[in-house]
């Protein structure tokens, strides 16, 4: 799996190495299809490369010129894609059906193995730890390592909406994101306080950066500085996340439709000048407005509820 991830990094970083250089000197910009074709070059100049399986290749370019799209989209524009490092972030390699298979029921039960194409003539099984039942056959799966050394594999099924959603109550509000409370409704009893998850853990990431700092550039010790570092961040992360979905469970049991402001979180916090900008970019990153909007509505789907984005 790692060569895997060594040779989608290298397609990454080529392929939009070549986009940089074309549009930064020429002014053109390079298509899929011209760098698909490019993807068969390289494949046929270099041995190491043809020996790994193509899918993950050419889903990494599908990626690539998503974030490049996006990159160009004027209502929401994403943040320039940035070439990957071997030693930092996360590794992903993605396969589609023909690329894998769940081997038993199929439904990733209880000794069920993953089989994935891990070279041009042959594959590889893996033992997994399933959280839960997939629903319906998976049609992709992406296997891939944070940055705290997990591994960890996510498919893409389909979910058909519970027959028996929750009882309606008849109740309608609207929602307001802020900092000194995460969201405020129009029942002051139902209002969900900020955590500050962030700030709850800053003395111990604050301690494991300025170790991570003490370490020689390319060493052992600074890659488990790192892994400990980013350990840290993971958990306040996970809380965070199952924080913002018993929030929005219990939003979505007491109201059958709730209206949200249609905020673009990223403009919010763009980097600005100043201290006190920055602390605003903390607490809002600490608040996760984004990712509570998203458990919100995914709670809300799941229960037969309704979310009613309003304009900004």
């Amino acid at each position: 799996l790692q060569t895997v991830f060594d040779a989608c990094r290298f397609v990454w970083n080529q392929a939009l190495g070549r986009w940089e250089d074309l549009w930064g000197h020429d002014g053109v910009s390079l298509g899929y299809a011209a760098a698909d074709r490019e993807l068969t070059d390289w494949r046929s100049r270099f041995d190491w490369l043809a020996e790994q399986p193509s899918t993950p290749q050419q889903q990494v370019l599908r990626d690539l010129y998503r974030a490049i799209a996006a990159f160009f989209d004027k209502a929401n524009p994403a943040s320039r894609p940035r070439f990957k490092s071997r030693k930092i972030g996360y590794a992903t390699a993605r396969w589609t059906r023909r690329g894998f298979k769940v081997s038993g029921s199929g439904l990733g039960h209880p000794g069920d193995r993953l089989d994935l194409a891990t070279s041009s003539a042959g594959r590889t099984r893996l033992r997994v730890v399933w959280s839960r039942s997939l629903p319906s056959p998976p049609t992709s799966v992406t296997v891939y390592r944070d940055p705290v050394g997990r591994w960890w594999a996510s498919f893409v099924v389909r979910v058909e909406l519970p027959s028996q959603p929750l009882q309606p109550t008849g109740r309608v509000t609207g929602l307001g994101l802020g900092l000194d409370t995460l969201a405020t409704v129009e029942d002051p009893a139902h209002d969900i306080p900020n955590p500050r998850l962030a700030r709850v853990h800053a003395k111990v990431l604050a301690r494991s950066q300025r170790n991570l700092a003490r370490k020689r550039l390319g060493s052992a010790n600074r890659s488990k500085a790192r892994r400990r570092k980013a350990r840290i961040e993971a958990r306040t992360a996970a809380q965070r996340a199952d924080f913002h979905h018993k929030a929005a469970r219990g939003l979505v049991r007491v109201y059958d439709r709730i209206g949200v402001e249609d905020l673009a979180v990223s403009n919010l916090s763009r980097r600005g000048r100043g201290r006190r900008k920055a602390g605003l970019n903390r607490s809002i990153a600490d608040a996760g407005w984004a990712g509570f909007l998203q458990a919100l509505v995914w709670q809300a789907t799941k229960a037969g509820k309704q979310i009613v984005v309003l304009p900004a």
